[in-house]
């Protein structure tokens, strides 16, 4: 049940922060074009590639270190240590931007490199924050900071676009959301820090030096696509990309959220060696994982090109955004047995998947960008996010039971192709060619998928069960 809670409460969080994210790239999109916002959009990646590097994995050692804790003055030891392990990265990071700023900011298109040191340093921060509300199974909380500082952003970047500043607005906008993160966040904490030892140490980097090859592999599915577009495509590519990724990014906050909360709870279990607990967790996981993206993905294939040129205004991306959306499928997957292995002392397997599948994401980002752009990107990473889940699949499967609920997954594609039926014949009676017809669509399709699931009795049972009040309660 708190597992439940906690996912519902981060995956809350997250769908008012894609709303706000989305709401704003529409706006964005419209104001600036294609170039403006992949502009922003590459600022944005630079920043998020070099805080991975000047993490290293601890933000994640946090969170395991400090879910199995022994009391409030370990917790302190451990976020002393995590505090002193990034200082190192930052610094050297830091001094190569400053050295190299012609350079980064002849890719950026924008003279950014200060920014992008102050931005490094707050975003660290942030991460490391959130770790640790996590590692204090305060996932709720945790959430609460994540969406604050998304809604900062949001509002400050409209503000200042509106006020005629334009993308340097949006990089702005960025910075504060950043800011506002850390400030309300820090005073958030029960966990001061403390001096650490020398054991601190290892025992972080123990964990870290795994995690930060899964950190990395991040990079593969979420940034080096769009790192490679702005480098060997162009600005408007890489705006017309990130447009789609975010639109497709919006269907895995089910399995995020359920990832987020699953790593420390099985940590938990495993420790008291409830291994039935965790089997269990995992089956009804790999189920709620899917709830978004099966329909998403007969959705995009049906409105894809619409929903581009609609929105954004942009007249490609359509069949970019349903390769996309059809790789969250697996992507949602890794997303739960990554965490599972994590939770399962594992992470020497995820961290070895990934390294592999990073260098084969990077090589195939090279051939297929040079040779189909937007689309060469988008099957690279769904490929590279395929091999990565089949392998650590393969791997969990040595550890627990891993079991599938067929009935109701299948539950769900049924769902999805009523839902494609419907819309179909929709879409065809009345195009979708203007925002509120194509929202009206959307929404119709929404609302037959979802009384058709709920058709289910046991997703009904859980959906319900999550919900606050009396049933809640009792579940």
């Amino acid at each position: 049940m708190s597992l439940d809670r906690s996912s519902l409460a981060l995956y809350a969080s997250r769908i008012v922060i894609s709303l706000a994210g989305f709401l704003g790239t529409i706006y964005f999109a419209r104001e600036l074009g294609a170039s403006g916002l992949g502009v922003y959009f590459t600022f944005e990646t630079v920043v998020i590639v070099l805080a991975v590097f000047v993490r290293i994995g601890v933000d994640n050692a946090v969170i395991k270190r400090l879910s199995g804790a022994d009391g409030a003055r370990q917790r302190g030891i451990y976020l002393g240590g995590a505090l002193l392990l990034v200082v190192p990265p930052f610094l050297v990071l830091s001094a190569g931007v400053l050295l190299f700023a012609p350079q980064l900011n002849g890719l950026v298109e924008l003279a950014v490199a200060p920014l992008v040191v102050l931005t490094l340093a707050l975003s660290t921060g942030r991460e490391l924050l959130i770790a640790v509300l996590r590692g204090e199974r305060r996932i709720a909380t945790s959430a609460l900071l994540e969406l604050l500082g998304e809604l900062v952003r949001v509002v400050a970047s409209v503000a200042l676009v509106v006020s005629g500043y334009g993308v340097v607005g949006l990089v702005y906008g960025y910075v504060i959301g950043q800011v506002a993160a850390v400030a309300i966040g820090t005073p958030l904490l029960r966990t001061r820090p403390r001096r650490p030892s020398r054991e601190t140490f290892r025992s972080l980097f123990d964990f870290s030096k795994y995690t930060a090859g899964m950190q990395v592999s991040f990079l593969a599915y979420s940034w080096m696509d769009t790192l490679l577009l702005a480098v060997l495509v162009s600005k408007s590519a890489v705006g017309v990309y990130e447009a789609a990724w975010r639109g497709s990014a919006v269907t895995m906050l089910a399995g995020q959220a359920i990832g987020a909360s699953l790593a420390p709870a099985v940590s938990d279990w495993m420790s008291s060696g409830d291994v039935e607990n965790v089997e269990h967790a995992v089956a009804e996981a790999m189920t709620y994982a899917l709830v978004l993206v099966v329909p998403a993905v007969v959705g995009a294939a049906l409105l894809g090109e619409a929903a581009m040129g609609v929105l954004y205004q942009f007249e490609t991306g359509g069949l970019v955004l349903t390769i996309l959306v059809t790789g969250k499928l697996l992507q949602a997957t890794k997303d739960i047995v990554q965490s599972t292995l994590l939770g399962t002392e594992n992470q020497r397997v995820a961290f070895w998947v990934n390294v592999v599948t990073l260098v084969a994401n990077f090589a195939l980002n090279l051939v297929l960008i040079h040779y189909f752009q937007l689309v060469g990107a988008a099957v690279a990473t769904v490929l590279t996010a395929g091999t990565a889940a089949l392998a650590q699949l393969w791997y969990l499967r040595r550890v627990i039971r891993v079991r599938f609920d067929w009935r109701a997954i299948g539950w769900q594609v049924a769902a999805a192709l009523v839902m494609g039926v419907v819309v179909y014949g929709l879409s065809r009676q009345f195009p979708p060619t203007t925002v509120p017809r194509l929202i009206a669509t959307v929404g119709v399709g929404a609302a037959v998928y979802g009384t058709v699931v709920l058709g289910h009795d046991g997703m009904r049972e859980r959906f319900l069960g999550v919900l606050p009040g009396e049933r809640g309660a009792n579940a």
